[in-house]
């Protein structure tokens, strides 16, 4: 009787283990999935190309800058390959601790309506290539986008986006973006104010009114207002934000 039982224990001890060692190698063969943008979009181009890519992108941004000091409308366009050979040859210069932090070759892609991001990160435990899904919209207040945040993945390991946002917090706090969070619809929404001075515009004489994302470019236009032309007339879907739209109703029932 108690070698029956000792074996069976031992059965089910051996089963346990073997179960838990073929999730465990499940787990990680799935972690070590690369999304397929990601893979063509890591290939690094020759060092001219780089260059040239990614001094074209600063390029673009310096015009943008110069058309953005003048009154008036203004559009530029992004090309991601660009901002790829950017985030290639510059970042690494420009911010080397995310590497020391664990983070290294981050990489875009656009699609419509949508922006694929994914980058490495390794530490003593972990080893996989994070990657997500980007939707960014315009909302009824001026220079605050709405951003959702799809298919967090390790590879193809599916995360849940709550066990991110601390961190999110924690690395936006110095900025001068204020990060907030919204619930509406069943989705986690990302509020970010894009502030910013402009020489000698301030933030609130830059208004963005559109932004599109189309195949491998995103394109923002908008306008520098004068004081006297205060309106906002965004363009395409715009996110209604629940609070503000809660006190717009408000002051509507006053008048």
């Amino acid at each position: 009787m108690v070698k029956r039982l000792i074996k069976r224990i031992a059965w089910c001890v051996a089963a346990l283990s073997l179960a838990i060692g073929a999730t465990l190698w499940w787990t990680y063969r799935q972690t070590q999935q690369v999304p397929d943008f990601y893979e063509r979009a890591v290939e690094v181009p020759s060092p001219e190309k780089l260059a040239a890519s990614s001094e074209k992108l600063m390029s673009d941004v310096r015009r943008l800058q110069e058309d953005v000091e003048s009154r008036g409308q203004w559009q530029a366009t992004f090309a991601a390959d660009e901002v790829n050979a950017w985030l290639a040859d510059q970042l690494p210069k420009r911010f080397p601790k995310l590497k020391a932090k664990g983070l290294r070759d981050p990489r875009i892609a656009i699609e419509k309506d949508r922006l694929l991001f994914a980058a490495h990160y390794k530490d003593r435990r972990f080893d996989a290539v994070i990657s997500c899904e980007l939707g960014v919209r315009l909302t009824d207040q001026p220079n605050r986008l709405a951003v959702t945040v799809h298919n967090i993945r390790a590879g193809a390991l599916p995360l849940p986006l709550d066990q991110f946002q601390t961190r999110i917090d924690r690395a936006m706090s110095g900025s001068k973006l204020n990060l907030e969070w919204e619930d509406q619809d069943e989705q986690t929404i990302a509020l970010v104010d894009v502030l910013g001075d402009y020489a000698d515009q301030v933030a609130d004489d830059v208004v963005i009114e559109w932004i599109e994302l189309s195949d491998n470019l995103l394109t923002v236009a908008g306008r520098t207002q004068t004081e006297q032309d205060d309106t906002f007339e965004p363009r395409g879907v715009v996110y209604r934000i629940a609070g503000h739209q809660q006190e717009n109703e408000s002051e509507r029932i006053d008048l």
